[in-house]
């Protein structure tokens, strides 16, 4: 019983290691920050953040990284692969 809790517990900290944060800015066309931007990562169906009042996120990834996806009501939605950046800074167009 010990060693199964132990293991459970260890398996957790692994988990948890797997992940890293990225954080970014949203702006639009004209440079200005975009509040309220929905930031997910493709295919988590529970793994997303809106952007700040300045256009600022922060999000964790798992360390393999995946691909961002921006969404906002009047814009055309972005897709970025994330890669091995810390930091993705993007520009929205409108629709």
């Amino acid at each position: 019983m010990l060693l199964t809790i132990v293991m459970i517990v260890f398996a957790s900290f692994c988990a948890l290691a797997q992940d890293r944060t990225v954080t970014g800015k949203v702006t639009d066309e004209l440079g200005l920050p975009l509040p309220q931007v929905s930031v997910y990562l493709k295919g988590a169906t529970a793994s997303g953040v809106p952007t700040d009042a300045d256009g600022n996120y922060r999000l964790s990834v798992p360390q393999a990284g995946g691909i961002l996806v921006f969404r906002f009501l009047g814009y055309v939605t972005r897709e970025v692969q994330i890669g091995s950046q810390n930091t993705i800074d993007i520009q929205l167009s409108p629709a």
